[in-house]
């Protein structure tokens, strides 16, 4: 009896050994391990933005999840091209642009309130907030750049290789 259990013990050991687990997490770099994002996934950035002292804007990666599928074009909504939005640029290997993506200025959200006279949108200035850009990643894409647009240029806030 002590044999067959000792049996089945070495047995599950070594099935157990040979299991090959991945995660979706970065690394210590940012960047996303090849091994993870496959073709053919959607990859979710999440990221945090903050006012320094000195009144510009700093942006951090805070997580990566992929996970399979495609997303349709129709569900990704894109927002005007005016001075204070987030300019989401996709690069290639070569540095070419795949796509080119415009969010709202997430610290300076239009929150809409119902109240008795009726419906009204308030901007809102935050001094620290998050958002997130999602997209298929098809193998060709190799690195994420966030620009804020001004009246006149674009401000490189964070570029993060894939």
């Amino acid at each position: 009896m002590v044999r067959l259990l000792s049996f089945f013990y070495l047995i599950l050991l070594i099935l157990m050994g040979s299991c090959n687990v991945q995660t979706a997490v970065p690394n210590n770099t940012g960047a996303i391990p090849k091994s993870v994002a496959p073709e053919n996934s959607i990859i979710y950035l999440f990221f945090g933005i903050e006012k320094t002292p000195s009144g510009s804007e700093k942006v951090t990666h805070t997580e990566t999840r992929i996970t399979k599928g495609i997303i349709k074009n129709t569900s990704i909504d894109n927002k005007e091209n005016k001075a204070g939005n987030l300019l989401i640029t996709m690069l290639g290997k070569g540095g070419e642009i795949l796509e080119e993506r415009i969010i709202e200025d997430p610290l300076n959200p239009v929150l809409e309130v119902f109240a008795e006279d009726g419906l009204s949108k308030n901007k809102v200035n935050l001094s620290k907030a998050e958002f997130s850009v999602r997209f298929n990643q098809k193998g060709e894409i190799s690195s994420v750049k966030i620009e804020k647009i001004t009246t006149t240029s674009k401000n490189n806030l964070i570029t993060l290789k894939l």
